[in-house]
This record gives structure tokens, sequence and C-alpha cells, in this order.
């Protein structure tokens, strides 16, 4: 039987592995554990470099040092794939046609708003100034409120939960099966769940979600969420300086932290690269969080 050692701040977390990991995570941590403590290596192992080794997993990467003169086995880190983890949970496409213009990008940020919308649509609310008037947005002028539900309507057609169809003079604003199935959920969670699934299939926001992880693999991660960075990967150039592109980031920045958030999976953010507890995770803004409806 091998010893198993770690750095007092993986320790801390193996220790309480529920509180710090998404569960398909911990599943496969605890087989990892029970290998090394039986034989001290794996089999297959990756040589990540002359002293550590990496075990490749489904869900994350293991960093360990074998130390066969004691019989020991430390633990570097542990990183998350959040991205295949995101995968195993949710159904998800990967035969998008993407699109890289600001006219695809969402401008409304908060989760219970967006089912709010959706609740308000099936009941029969279409109307872009009715919309936004019973989502809780004033203005001095109506036209102020009619933009607010006008970036509602225009968010969900971007994730394919409603449809606007032309009928003679006016158009006709429809949930679609996916759309109502949130407003018929019985309760936020199962909402909120359809809600991100819906999300995840958002070409952008996948985008964003793989590039804070898809360098998980590796002890020094680079890449942060950011509004750099979500500027850079979903707008061209000539766009990026643009008010318009500020804040259509700064919506897709906000869902990516609010499905990490919820789902308990940690990413990246900007906070000086070093990727966040779960715990610290919540302990940041969410989209629920900043309410963006300004008095104009």
């Amino acid at each position: 039987m091998f010893k198993i050692c770690a750095t007092p701040e993986l320790q801390k977390k193996l220790n309480n592995l529920e509180k710090y990991f998404p569960s398909e995570v911990c599943r496969e941590l605890n087989q990892f554990l029970v290998i090394l403590k039986r034989d001290g290596h794996f089999s297959k192992t990756d040589f990540y470099d002359v002293n550590t080794n990496k075990i490749s997993g489904v869900t994350c990467n293991l960093f360990y040092r074998p130390d066969f003169t004691k019989n020991e086995v430390l633990l570097i880190d542990v990183k998350v794939k959040a991205a295949d983890v995101f995968k195993q949970r949710f159904k998800i496409a990967d035969d998008w046609d993407d699109k890289n213009v600001v006219e695809s990008s969402p401008q409304y940020d908060q989760p219970k708003k967006i089912v709010k919308a959706l609740v308000l649509i099936h009941q029969g609310v279409t109307d872009s100034y009715d919309l936004g008037y019973n989502l809780g947005h004033r203005g001095k002028k109506k036209q102020y409120i009619s933009r607010h539900g006008q970036y509602a309507k225009h968010t969900l057609e971007q994730l394919k939960l409603i449809t606007n169809k032309r009928q003679g003079n006016k158009w006709l604003t429809e949930l679609t099966e996916k759309g109502r199935l949130i407003a018929e959920a019985p309760d936020q969670d199962l909402q909120f769940r359809l809600l991100i699934e819906a999300m995840l299939n958002y070409p952008l926001v996948w985008r964003i979600l793989a590039a804070v992880s898809e360098r998980g693999g590796q002890l020094n991660d680079g890449l942060v969420l950011n509004d750099e960075l979500v500027k850079n990967l979903t707008f061209p150039e000539i766009l990026r300086g643009a008010d318009t592109s500020n804040r259509r980031s700064q919506t897709l920045k906000n869902w990516i932290k609010w499905i990490s958030r919820y789902c308990g999976i940690p990413i990246h953010i900007h906070d000086g690269g070093v990727q966040l507890t779960i715990p610290m995770l919540y302990d940041q803004g969410g989209a629920d969080e900043n309410d963006n409806s300004e008095q104009e």
C-alpha cells in the first residue's frame, strides 16, 4: 500500500471532494486514488515532465509524483475538464453553422428574467412594450421599455426558445418546443437546467466555454474568462471597440459565470489566472445579481 500525500491546497479539496468538485469528477478521482494507493502509479500514465506524471481522465486530469523508495505518492493538482463535464451532463450539438456577427449575440443576461419572459409569452404577453413592462423595466419614454422587451425576445430567438414570424403587418411570437418546456416546467431547478442546455447549444457560449477550459489538462493554465477574451472570440476585430460589442460580451460572460456557478463546475475567471474553487465561485457576482434595467 502507498501513502497518498498532497500539497496543502489540494489536501483541503481531497478532504471534502463534494464541496470542491462536480460529482462526475469526484467519482473519477476516487477511482484514481484507489489505484494509486494500491500500485503507486498508473500503467498508462502520461509523463508530464521529468518529475511529474499525469493521469488523463474523462472529466479531469490528475498530476502526481510517485516515490517508490518511501512508498508514497505526492498529488500535485487536479484540473477539471469543464467542457467535457458539460458534454456529459447536457445534450450539446456539434454541427453548428457558426457565424461571427454582432447581430447573433444576445443582450439580455439575467437567467431569471429570461425564464420569466418565456412564462409571460406562454401567457400571451408578446408585445415588446408589454413584455418589457412586465419584466420590470421602466423608462421615461415608451420606446425605452419596448427596447428591453425586444432585447428579451432577441435573446430567446437566438437560444431557439421562440420564433418570430411575420403575419400580415404584425410579427407573431410563438414558443418553440424547448421554450414551452421551460415555461411549463414545475420548478425553477428544471427551468434553469433546460435553459442551461439551450445556452450550451448556442455556438458563441460553447466557443467561450471551450476556450476557458480547453487548456485544463495543463498545470499552468493561461486562458481566463474576461471581456477581452470574449470579444476576441465572438466579434470581428473591426467591431470590438463598439459599445454594442461591450454590452453583448458582458452578457455572454455573465451567462458562462452563471452556468458554471449553478452547475458547480469551476472555470478560470479574471482573478490572477487562478482557477477558483466552487465556494469562491459563489462569492462572485452572478448574472442574476446584476440588474441592467437602467432608467432611461
